[in-house]
């Protein structure tokens, strides 16, 4: 019986040998001839049972193909006597053993038989696809896709969605996360490439995996081509919103970021990001809306209250942003962020030269100890017009140029660049050099005026892609 489902529920396609023993008989080792008579009893049923509605066909020194299937019952196709069950079968029969299983199978029709494992597939790979798309993917969601592919190794899709969730653990710092993740998620696109060299989550996979070493026009072209094929993936799309609004492009990225949120209306992260970018665009009356009705619905949640906290500070309302870190310090990021932002927060409402002596002591100081303080320490010595410092710090953390080296960003400290990351938040220092949004934030105004902003975006390669792409970025447009 176990033969005749895994084969049924191949739909017509080859099964190994090595299939069959590992889904019939659980990787325990049993003879050739184990498998030769369970084959030679489904072929007894097609002809005995089935009245040859299907046949299971032999593929010399492969495995074996169910063929001619259909969605009919087994039926008995003998005259019923007075005994006969009300499905064709007599009580006799049943009653003896003389039909078993197959008989049994009969009853519930052919349709059902080979749906049982097909149910199970489809519910275990709509589980995945919606904790992918929603950003609640765990490790139970990784276990549910092994046994998708467990049960439909011939599955494209979910060896695709296998690859990519795997592939998420790559950009951790943690060697012992990265390194096996990057063997299971190149294991898992192999096997997706092998049956559609177009799946989108392979694909997908492999750009994650190959992250930083494509540049910025490259990944940029490997994204669309992944939207082309397949419109609704969501990642493909969220990694475009990121990928823009790093490349300083706000108006291309809204536009990729409302599209996610069509089909994602609910994404704390893509509202999250909504508000943002009205900020940026400097409608932040509008902002405070979004952001306050999405903290509303997630009050739970670092990230969307992290995203209040930045529009509190940089919009002149120290006040306010300090009351959120009085009431949440812990959610601002590993220890001494909240007092970093204290002392940001005294110069910002009051500049004296006692204020600001002391916030750009303390942004050195935490890019010094961390990369992860880079991003945080831009921005705010950005707003405070403290310009070279602020060079020093993007310079040591971007390029490893100038007096102040960040010794790594293994631990985020701002989620502005990144955003909510459901899977890890651990970032390689690779990872956030690509992740340069917070550039083009308005606290960091002062520095694009500047004209060591281009050389800054030229060492990262940015002009080379504004350029590839024929594209200006939004301050260019917009900044005098």
């Amino acid at each position: 019986m176990q033969v005749l489902v895994v084969l049924a529920d191949a739909g017509g396609q080859v099964v190994t040998r090595e299939t069959l023993f590992q889904r019939c008989w659980g990787g325990v080792y049993v003879g050739d001839d184990s498998l030769n008579r369970a084959i030679m009893s489904v072929r007894k049923l097609a002809a005995d049972i089935a009245g040859g509605s299907f046949e299971i066909e032999t593929i010399p020194r492969t495995g074996y193909r169910l063929t001619g299937a259909d969605a009919a019952p087994l039926a008995n196709p003998s005259e019923p006597d007075d005994e006969t069950h009300p499905q064709g079968f007599s009580r006799r029969e049943l009653a003896s053993g003389t039909i078993g299983v197959a008989a049994l199978a009969g009853i519930a029709g052919w349709s059902f038989l080979a749906s049982r494992p097909q149910r199970r597939f489809d519910a275990l790979l709509g589980s995945a696809e919606r904790a992918i798309r929603s950003e609640t993917a765990d490790d139970r969601t990784v276990a549910d896709l092994r046994q998708a592919v467990a049960l439909r190794p011939d599955s494209a899709r979910a060896w695709g969605l296998l690859a990519y969730l795997t592939g998420i653990g790559t950009v951790s710092s943690d060697p012992k996360i990265a390194a096996p993740a990057l063997k299971q998620a190149q294991e898992a696109a192999a096997s997706a490439f092998a049956i559609d060299p177009k799946d989108p989550y392979a694909l997908l996979a492999m750009f994650e995996l190959q992250g930083s070493t494509l540049d910025w026009a490259q990944r940029d072209g490997r994204l669309r081509q992944i939207i082309a094929i397949d419109r609704s993936n969501t990642p493909a799309i969220g990694e475009l919103v990121l990928l823009t609004q790093a490349a300083g492009l706000n108006r291309e990225s809204w536009s990729w970021n409302e599209r996610a949120i069509a089909l994602e209306p609910f994404s704390l992260d893509y509202l999250s990001k909504r508000a943002l970018k009205l900020w940026i665009a400097g409608r932040t009356s509008q902002a405070d809306k979004v952001i306050d009705q999405v903290v509303a619905l997630y009050p739970a949640n670092p990230w969307p209250w992290w995203v209040r906290f930045l529009i509190f500070a940089m919009t002149d309302r120290p006040r306010a942003a300090r009351a959120m870190i009085d009431a949440r310090p812990q959610w601002l990021g590993p220890p001494g962020t909240a007092s970093l932002w204290r002392a940001a927060l005294d110069a910002l409402e009051q500049r004296s030269p006692e204020n600001l002596a002391k916030v750009r002591d303390a942004c050195v100081k935490a890019a010094e100890a961390s990369g992860s303080f880079a991003v945080d320490t831009v921005m705010i010595l950005s707003a405070l017009d403290e310009i070279d410092a602020a060079f020093n710090i993007a310079n040591g953390f971007l390029l490893s140029r100038g007096s102040v080296l960040a010794p790594s960003a293994a631990s985020p400290g701002s989620i502005v660049a990144r955003g909510k990351n459901s899977v890890s938040d651990d970032m390689n220092e690779a990872t956030w050099r690509i992740n340069t949004q917070y550039l083009f934030t308005p606290p960091c105004r002062t520095i694009r005026a500047d004209p060591r902003f281009l050389a800054l975006c030229d060492g990262v390669g940015l002009t080379d892609y504004w350029r590839a792409r024929g594209v200006r970025p939004d301050y260019q447009l917009s900044e005098r």
